[in-house]
């Protein structure tokens, strides 16, 4: 199967946030996401990819334009069993120089499945390149709904359908935007839900913009509409060029004659706004309190190890002389991760970094954003953790092991330190979401290893067998 659908890029870049999220800095720039839709009565997954055309390799063709293309491999395992498997080619479209792209080329598929949990694994590789391929797995369940709603798709732009494709759905054709992230550039949401019945009652299905804080409505952003059908498909589109930065969510509702909610849904998205930098929040005393901004800047510093990717791009578009911006972003942040006991929580991790700081600093690296301060902060205290400081043949080392960390078990790092004192890197694991050191593995048993080295353990002797 090869297939490409390619859009102008928009003015400033967009990213996939959360738990669909993976950007590689420097290796291939690719994004993921997937909704849930029913036909008949049967459930359907689509999945959605897009790839930066800026990323990628791409090599000259006989009619002297230049093209890349993507190898994806697409698994479904239930109990550890393949189900279903697709591989494929994802071309770019044909360009004439490759100094001048602008465009992301998208992909969308779709699989039918039973009712049921499932793993699913992704793999994508650039053919023309030995760029480290980017692999993803998350569990997804198929459920088939006699009476509510299915996903919410977002849209990148839609056109009515003349001629039924892979792209069509309730009489459109939807090209999906790929991403929960809406910058400045972004004046526009589209998204696409299905709302399903087994009777004919009448209802009211809506749909709005609300706050994340407080779940009021903004902006008076709703759409409403009655509706007596089992099936029933709603595009719509709202205006949020003067919606503030902050966190939002579609909202659907489907409420009976009694004005009582029956059914309901929603789906979290971002907004990025240069020009309405945040939404009003009231903050908590002890954010409050912190009222000098030296201190808030180095307080949301700390915060590196622990914050996703949108909030690392809110932290570097703050105004670090504006105070109330800084508590703002902090109360934000803590609030999300804990919303009844935030003071806590922040206290609990202050005093981590603490800790931190004084085991893992050097003379120019701070603790909290080495290697191991980062993995610390990130996952916790490791349940066992060897230390070689002064071994025979190989460089110093230390290799860290976790039962668990979320739902991975026997979670294993090494980090090795080849440069300053206290300075160890990260060069092997197995955790996913990072990445490893393949220079440091190919050198590895040439360079670091003895055969003569009287029973000396190596980094992979305590990986395999962790104390």
């Amino acid at each position: 199967m090869e297939n490409y659908l390619h859009i102008k890029r928009l003015l400033t870049c967009i990213y996939l946030i959360f738990f669909t999220t993976f950007l590689f800095a420097q290796q291939l720039d690719a994004r993921f996401d997937y909704a849930v839709f029913q036909s008949e009565n049967e459930s359907y997954l689509e999945t959605y990819i897009s790839a930066n055309g800026t990323g990628v390799n791409y090599l000259s063709k006989e009619n002297g334009k230049f093209q890349a293309e993507l190898m994806i491999n697409i698994e479904f395992l239930q109990d550890g069993e393949l189900v279903k498997v697709d591989k494929y080619s994802l071309l770019s479209p044909e360009i004439e120089d490759t100094n001048s792209i602008d465009f992301l080329f998208i992909d969308q598929q779709r699989y039918q499945l039973s009712d049921g949990n499932y793993t699913l694994k992704l793999n994508i590789s650039d053919i023309n390149s030995a760029k480290e391929d980017i692999n993803h797995e998350q569990t997804i369940e198929i459920k088939t709904i006699k009476n509510g709603f299915s996903d919410v798709q977002l849209v990148e732009n839609y056109s009515q359908t003349t001629e039924k494709n892979m792209l069509s759905k309730g009489g459109y054709d939807l090209i999906p935007f790929i991403s929960n992230l809406y910058n400045s550039a972004n004046k526009k949401l589209n998204c696409y839900f299905e709302y399903y019945m087994e009777t004919e009652e009448d209802v009211l299905v809506q749909i709005s913009i609300v706050s994340s804080s407080n779940k009021k409505v903004i902006n008076n952003l709703v759409n409403s509409k009655k509706n007596n059908r089992k099936f029933y498909s709603s595009l719509n589109s709202f205006s949020i060029g003067n919606l503030a930065t902050g966190t939002y969510l579609l909202k659907l509702e489907a409420k009976n004659k009694n004005n009582e909610i029956i059914h309901s849904k929603e789906r979290q998205f971002y907004k990025l706004n240069k020009d309405i930098k945040y939404e009003e929040l009231e903050v908590e005393p002890f954010v409050a309190a912190i009222d000098n901004k030296d201190s808030l800047k180095q307080y949301i510093d700390y915060l590196y190890p622990i914050r996703s990717s949108l909030e690392g791009i809110q932290a570097k578009n703050l105004d670090y002389n504006n105070v109330k911006m800084l508590q703002k972003y902090f109360n934000g942040f803590w609030k999300k991760r804990a919303p009844f006991n935030s003071e806590q929580s922040w206290e609990n991790y202050h005093n981590q970094i603490k800790s931190v700081n004084k085991e893992f600093s050097n003379g120019t690296v701070k603790g909290f954003i080495s290697d191991r301060g980062r993995v610390y902060l990130s996952y916790g205290m490791p349940n066992s953790r060897v230390q070689e400081y002064l071994p025979k043949s190989f460089q110093p080392f230390e290799v860290w092991h976790y039962y668990s960390v979320g739902t991975e078990r026997d979670v294993k790092f090494i980090f090795s330190n080849d440069r300053m004192p206290n300075e160890y890197r990260l060069v092997y694991t197995n955790k996913l979401g990072e990445i490893s050191d393949k220079d440091w593995l190919n050198r590895f048993e040439e360079n670091y290893y003895n055969d003569f080295d009287e029973g000396e353990k190596s980094p992979f002797d305590y990986y395999n067998n962790p104390n």
